[in-house]
């Protein structure tokens, strides 16, 4: 069941992506920010958000490429929020399945209003339909919905980066993920080709699990192609 206040944002203007987080954020709501839409269609698809608010003009994939790539596993609320404020745009938006198109700029206000009432319209069907928010692997169990990971009813102290790591590794267990597939589904921008962050977070990652020395499954990196959440032999 997805999460009423979850929302993803996805705009590159980041001086109002900040205002909007912190807007938001101070009204109830958890938004993650990713600054283009490149590659979030497994992000999309796991995780439990409510509403998608996004910019029309990104850098990659624009704004309706976003919406037709994501609408066939999201069936939550879609805002676009864009400076592009002729007809025919507004218009499209509306075609592709958008459920409210707000033009730039916009009263602080006026968006809290409109991101509510455009999920109080959506709530009958989102809460009607069943999303898969755990993950059981051997034993390590994983609830996105509450963001808590266990092995053997024991909980994982992780950071917000390492969960996020952890779930998008358990969710395709036994396969090899790249290390630009998960910078982008988890740090949110385009993959340079020289970023250590993803090594960093599975270093990290990798020493909390293992200091549980029951735990069955184990983080394994494959050089040059990147990492895989497995079974132990």
């Amino acid at each position: 069941m997805c999460s009423s206040n979850q929302v993803l944002l996805i705009e590159d203007d980041l001086a109002l992506a900040k205002s909007i987080v912190k807007f938001l954020t101070a009204n109830g709501y958890i938004v993650r920010h990713f600054v283009n839409g490149d590659n979030l269609e497994h992000l999309v698809a796991s995780n439990n958000f409510a509403l998608i608010l996004c910019d029309v003009m990104l850098p990659g994939t624009d704004g309706f490429e976003i919406i037709q790539l994501v609408r066939e596993n999201f069936q939550g609320a879609y805002i676009f929020l864009t400076a592009l404020s002729d007809t025919q745009h507004q218009l499209k938006g509306f075609e592709l399945g958008a459920d409210d198109y707000i033009c730039k700029p916009v009263d602080p206000q006026l968006l809290l209003a409109r991101v509510r009432a455009c999920l109080k319209r959506k709530q009958p069907e989102s809460t009607s339909r069943h999303h898969s928010d755990q993950i059981q692997f051997e034993n390590l169990h994983i609830c996105n919905d509450v963001r808590i990971a266990t092995v053997d009813d024991k909980p994982i102290k992780l950071s917000r980066y390492e969960f996020d790591l952890l779930w998008l590794l358990a969710l395709h267990k036994e396969k090899q993920l790249s290390r630009e597939f998960l910078f982008v589904n988890t740090v949110g921008r385009e993959y340079d080709g020289l970023d250590r962050t993803v090594d960093g977070r599975i270093s990290r990652l990798r020493k909390k699990l293992e200091s549980y020395v029951g735990l069955n499954c184990q983080i394994c990196t494959s050089w040059g192609q990147g990492y895989m959440l497995s079974a132990r032999a």
